[in-house]
């Protein structure tokens, strides 16, 4: 991503960074208010004395000229996660925060506990905007995260009766109080299970039981152009609702520390304290995690929400809450982005290292498929690896020579082929 797209991004909630420091401003003297202050007052000058005013305005000028230069080089963000600060400096912050990636401060709650998360096929008739808010309110949950220097907000999602909450990273990064409020006002601390600033996900953990649990969906069963709905604390509104579709799927947007994170595009309206909201398919179900949201400063960028995918965000609560370190997987191989006339991908090259090699294949073979699902773009690897780690095997079936062949490949860690 190039350096002119990035400037028309946001990045980091403001209440989850100190307020910024600016240039004091020269004083300015106000005229009394007129008796009729529907109309402002002209006041007339003898045109010997008028060089003093000229002087000062020219000089505010420049002051004013130098401020905005400040603000725009070093203040401005390029990225902007929605977690929100409803009545302060919105858009700005210090490059102090940019760099704040690191774990809250809170109670460590224990792990490996054996709970993992379920993702539900669709089933029954698509509900109505009004029933699915219905059926996701109740598993909405606000958080306020607290440090010596700032003040974050966001919202998450309750995955379990007994107290698992899913949220950003970004939501909770750097602080030392966390509190999760429930859809009945209801106020927890929070311990923290699990923390990952590279996938922009978090689990806690309250000590309550009986809570009603979201439904979470399959993000591989969306189609462009589907339905879908958001649900946060909009500018510290909580549980705002908006609508939209599936603007775009499999989007690869490059962050500030280098990485690609693969997100659900949406037009629903994503604002400050989304973060970690969920995006919901037209059966109530919890199909992705809202994370940010691009904004122009000329006004020109509209309806351009992101959310991580149902698919990924299970693979990640599943392992945080393991204990396990997060992982990302590689095929070990590359194909052409061409797809054949007869269906598949053609592989252009096999690293030696990766256990596709291993297991036989080549360059110049052709994917048709894997784990059962046709292979028609390399968006369906890309999709089929956000729910899969390293050491897990995928049934690839090729076409070499005329011949159909099988082979069980293991992922290797991504890092080996970085």
């Amino acid at each position: 991503m190039d350096n002119n797209h990035q400037n028309d991004l946001w990045q980091g909630g403001p209440w989850e960074q100190p307020a910024p420091t600016f240039p004091t401003p020269p004083p300015v003297h106000i005229p009394a208010p007129s008796r009729r202050p529907s109309r402002p007052v002209l006041q007339t000058r003898r045109k010997g004395k008028k060089w003093p005013w000229i002087v000062g305005l020219v000089f505010l000028v420049l002051i004013l000229c130098v401020i905005t230069i400040f603000l725009d080089r070093y203040v401005v963000p390029s990225f902007q996660f929605s977690s929100t600060q409803p009545y302060g400096e919105e858009r700005f912050r210090t490059e102090e925060t940019q760099s704040s990636t690191q774990p809250p401060d809170i109670p460590q709650a224990e792990t490996g506990t054996g709970f993992t998360l379920t993702i539900h096929q669709e089933h029954g008739p698509a509900l109505s905007l009004s029933q699915v808010h219905s059926k996701a309110i109740p598993s909405l949950v606000s958080i306020e995260a607290y440090s010596d220097i700032y003040f974050s907000s966001g919202s998450g999602v309750i995955l379990s009766q007994d107290g698992y909450i899913l949220t950003n990273a970004h939501v909770v990064a750097g602080a030392n109080d966390v509190r999760v409020q429930l859809s009945d006002n209801r106020i927890f601390p929070a311990s923290l299970v699990g923390f990952s600033a590279q996938e922009d996900l978090a689990v806690l953990k309250i000590e309550v039981d009986g809570l009603p649990a979201a439904e979470f969906g399959d993000s591989n069963a969306l189609v462009c152009g589907e339905a879908v709905s958001a649900l946060g604390d909009s500018l510290g509104y909580r549980g705002t609702f908006t609508d939209g579709i599936i603007s775009a799927l499999d989007r690869e947007m490059e962050m500030d520390d280098g990485s690609t994170m693969v997100l659900i595009q949406t037009s629903a309206a994503i604002n400050f304290g989304n973060s970690g909201g969920p995006l919901l398919n037209q059966y109530g179900q919890v199909v992705g995690i809202n994370t940010i949201k691009i904004i122009a400063d000329d006004g020109s960028a509209e309806s351009l929400g992101f959310a991580i995918p149902s698919a990924r965000a299970k693979y990640v609560a599943d392992h945080l809450i393991a204990g396990e370190e997060i992982r990302n997987a590689a095929f070990g191989f590359t194909v052409s982005i061409v797809q054949l006339p007869d269906g598949g991908l053609e592989l252009l090259e096999v690293d030696p290292a990766s256990d596709a090699y291993d297991k036989g294949l080549r360059a110049e073979d052709i994917i048709l498929s894997a784990n059962g699902v046709d292979i028609t773009s390399t968006q369906d690897l890309i999709r089929l690896k956000q729910s899969l780690g390293p050491g897990d095997v995928v049934e690839l079936t090729y076409l070499r020579d005329g011949s159909v062949h099988t082979a069980q490949v293991e992922l290797m860690d991504a890092e080996l082929f970085s």
